[in-house]
């Protein structure tokens, strides 16, 4: 055995220790990755341990590798690492366990130049409100940070004030707003899931033959390159083409059309599956939850002895890394963008009227989530009210003006590049919260009304 060898194999045998003993520095791992990438005898070594080893896997307890994240998800300047044995087996037996399950991890890497790990598909642009992803393997994190580089997988919008931007590495975006939850992948063919909520986006002309497609519960839409919107239920989705062409197919019986810009198309099954323009806006709307629960967010209660239909507040308790008192938020949202009504905006002299009650008086959060024209998200509005105007038990009415309303802080990072005021913009959702305490929220009606219709 030549001194070179010995001396690169020493080497990683104090690194790889290292590494399990969770103390790797940045340099530590910058020579790490040198070293495999300069010794091809490593993988055949790392593979003869893997197979010598192979039964420790049923005989030890699976360590913790969470804190290996930085290790199997590397920086780009080295996103690649192959660790391979040393050929020694002096270690403890649970050190060996450990590298035994980072060897499955990225055992694809040690194959050769073919093999190694893919780039990341697309980073995240945005965000704000709790927010849960899933990446591939079935990983789930909670926080998330703007500029962090994803491989695919799940977002999900956990409350109505929730916001994410996608940007995939040819400049195309995709955002959800509110309680969404969208996958993602792109295996060389863009590929979108939304499995419940809306979402819009800005996509570049894709490769020929290669569409990015849109998978809905109830339609296929296939996308060269255009600005779109979409919104799903259990049994329907709206399309709404901004920009280019979509060719959307309903799923129930395989027809297909083509949705030029400015036209929008339903694929619900009890209806003609028609493009139509899309209509002019209008300024007033009303909530009909004797109708049902539709796109809003809350426990929904039929009308009963006398009482009218209302929603209960939903929980979300946060997650420990987020929040390490794990404190609860209570929230109620409605959607305001329904398969057969117009788009609904905001002007200068628009009232927001909400009713419902309180069982303990605490000061409430009132807000919207608003759409540019085009469908991309504007941004969250939001006013507290003080706790002095609810009464414990008693039903409330409240009219609120938008003009009061202000942009919520949450969004400050992108404030420049977002409106300055509620006005002029699509009303996606409204909704109210309450923070850390459960005061029984209940809302039995919201509207949008002009002043002559408000109260006082």
């Amino acid at each position: 055995m030549s001194e070179k060898k010995q001396t690169w194999q020493d080497e990683l045998d104090l690194l790889l220790g290292r590494l399990v003993d969770e103390e790797l520095s940045s340099e530590d791992k910058a020579r790490l990755n040198e070293i495999l990438h300069e010794q091809p005898e490593a993988r055949e070594q790392y593979h003869q341990y893997l197979d010598v080893h192979e039964g420790l896997q049923a005989n030890l307890a699976m360590p913790d590798f969470s804190s290996l994240d930085a290790v199997l998800t590397p920086e780009p300047a080295t996103n690649v690492i192959e660790p391979t044995p040393t050929g020694t087996f002096s270690r403890a037996l649970p050190a060996m366990a450990a590298l035994i399950v980072i060897g499955l991890f990225i055992n694809i890497f040690s194959q050769g130049p073919e093999a190694k790990a893919k780039p990341p598909i697309a980073k995240i642009t945005g965000l704000s409100g709790p927010l849960l992803w899933t990446g591939d393997g079935g990983r789930v994190q909670h926080k998330l940070n703007a500029g962090a580089k994803l491989f695919g997988g799940t977002i999900e919008g956990m409350t109505p004030d929730a916001w994410f931007e996608l940007e995939f590495n040819d400049g195309s975006k995709v955002m959800i707003s509110g309680n969404s939850m969208l996958t993602f992948s792109d295996s060389g063919q863009k590929e979108l899931r939304l499995k419940e909520g809306s979402f819009s986006a800005n996509i570049v002309p894709q490769p020929k033959g290669k569409p990015m497609l849109v998978h809905t519960r109830s339609a296929l839409f296939e996308v060269v390159g255009t600005r779109f919107s979409v919104d799903a239920e259990l049994s329907s989705t709206t399309l709404t083409v901004n920009e280019g062409m979509v060719r959307a197919t309903r799923l129930s019986d395989g027809r297909a059309v083509e949705v030029l810009a400015n036209h929008r198309v339903i694929t619900a099954v009890d209806r003609e599956l028609i493009p139509e323009r899309v209509p002019d806006s209008v300024t007033i709307w009303e909530s009909h939850l004797e109708e049902g629960k539709k796109q809003d967010h809350g426990e929904w209660v039929p009308a009963k002895n006398g009482k009218a239909p209302h929603l209960k507040a939903l929980p979300y308790t946060m997650p420990a890394e987020l929040d390490a008192q794990r404190r609860t938020l209570y929230s109620i949202g409605m959607g305001i963008s329904q398969e057969n009504s117009p788009s609904v905006i905001l002007k200068p002299d628009s009232r927001i009227r909400v009713q419902g009650k309180l069982d303990a008086s605490h000061a409430m959060w009132f807000g919207v989530t608003l759409r540019r024209p085009n469908g991309d998200f504007a941004g969250h509005f939001q006013i507290v009210v003080p706790a002095e105007r609810f009464q414990p038990g008693q039903p409330f009415d409240l009219t609120l003006n938008p003009e009061e309303y202000h942009l919520d802080p949450s969004l400050k990072k992108w404030a420049e590049h977002l409106p300055k005021n509620p006005f002029g913009l699509k009303v996606g959702t409204i909704w109210c919260h309450s923070l850390w305490d459960s005061v029984g929220l209940q809302v039995s009606k919201m509207e949008i009304i002009a002043p002559k219709e408000s109260g006082n």
